[in-house]
């Protein structure tokens, strides 16, 4: 009975003992992840908390069950020797950009599956890119073969919003604990310029996002005649997509769209009441062209039933207006282009979709 106390005892110990790990390294792991979102909102004026935790990261002895300690600095010239990737791929003025230089060359799968356990909650957003066999290239699930550098690329801004705080925070956390894994030096930017930059971006994007949408009805109140609004359609050249049409230019952009009012799709034999006819300026390459042909469609099909242009509140739109409207479409697309943002370009795909 004594000898059965004693062994109850020692596996007490042994229990308490592994709770006790389990403990600690949780406290570990939260104590990372508050000194992350710390260096978002800390004061950077007395130096670079960033480049101060990386460095202490650097300098501390790797921790059991960790595979590879940290690498900082890499003796290969070729390596040295990578620059950045082209901007269709990462483009530092809308993305933010942080780089992995591994101490020998990685397997893509066995990179794509370490990024996926340390930054899953950003899968969606996250693009990864890497320096394979003299070239770069944009990573997926299914990529082989073995890569020098990698390059993390997440997006500032779009129409819901600039980065957020949280996530940029995610982004660091993980991707310090990504680099220490696969044994990379790190390279990021400063979390307060990352911010900023995502609010500024943010700013100018809002302020010259505008989508058009007037309406041409009939003013009695009666449908269009569904033979005449087929032959508007096809004398405009409007591609079907969906129940609605669309109007496109010579490389296929997307000029402006024509859809039933009700939200119906656009039938050969379904009445239509009215229509809504849209652009969306930032995303048309020369939205006072599409705005043009969009008054010329309007207008063959005004000459052909008794219907008029009006705004969403129904009111009538009249040539003063019109060229209003088409002097405001000039404007913020000047402003676009000289914020080298130009509408329907690379940058402003990306931004507004």
């Amino acid at each position: 009975m004594g000898a059965l106390s004693e062994l109850q005892l020692s596996l007490l110990a042994l229990a308490l003992l592994f709770v006790l790990a389990v403990w600690s390294y949780n406290k570990w792991q939260e104590f990372k992840q508050r000194r992350a979102a710390a260096q978002i909102f800390n004061d950077h004026r007395g130096g670079d908390a960033l480049a101060s935790d990386l460095a202490a990261r650097s300098e501390r002895q790797p921790e059991r069950g960790e595979r590879i300690e940290p690498v900082i600095g890499s003796d290969s010239e070729e390596v040295a020797a990578v620059g950045a990737p082209p901007l269709q791929l990462a483009d530092p003025d809308i993305d933010c950009l942080l780089r992995l230089t591994p101490r020998e060359e990685l397997a893509a799968p066995t990179f794509w599956q370490a990024q996926q356990q340390r930054l899953d909650p950003l899968a969606d957003s996250l693009r990864w890119l890497a320096w394979h066999q003299g070239q770069w290239r944009q990573l997926d699930a299914h990529d082989a073969g073995n890569c020098s550098v990698f390059v993390g690329a997440l997006q500032l801004a779009d129409r819901s919003g600039p980065l957020a705080a949280t996530t940029l925070g995610e982004l660091l956390a993980g991707a310090g604990d990504l680099a220490e894994t696969i044994g990379a030096a790190l390279e990021l930017p400063i979390a307060a310029a990352v911010l900023a930059q995502a609010e500024a971006l943010d700013r100018f994007c809002a302020g010259v996002d505008w989508r058009i949408s007037l309406q041409l009805v009939r003013g009695d109140g009666k449908a269009f005649d569904a033979g005449v609004l087929r032959a508007a359609l096809d004398a405009g050249e409007l591609m079907e997509d969906d129940g609605a049409r669309r109007a496109v230019d010579a490389t296929g952009q997307t000029q402006f769209v024509v859809a039933d009012l009700t939200g119906a799709a656009l039938a050969e034999d379904q009445p239509c009441s009215g229509l809504s006819l849209s652009i969306d300026v930032p995303l048309v390459a020369d939205a006072t062209a599409a705005f043009d042909r969009l008054l010329a469609f309007a207008r063959a099909l005004i000459a052909a039933q008794p219907a008029q242009l009006v705004d969403e509140q129904r009111s009538a739109l009249g040539e003063a207006a019109l060229l209003a409207i088409r002097a405001k479409i000039a404007e913020f697309q000047d402003k676009m282009a000289a914020a080298d943002v130009p509408a329907g370009g690379r940058r402003a795909l990306r931004l507004y979709a």
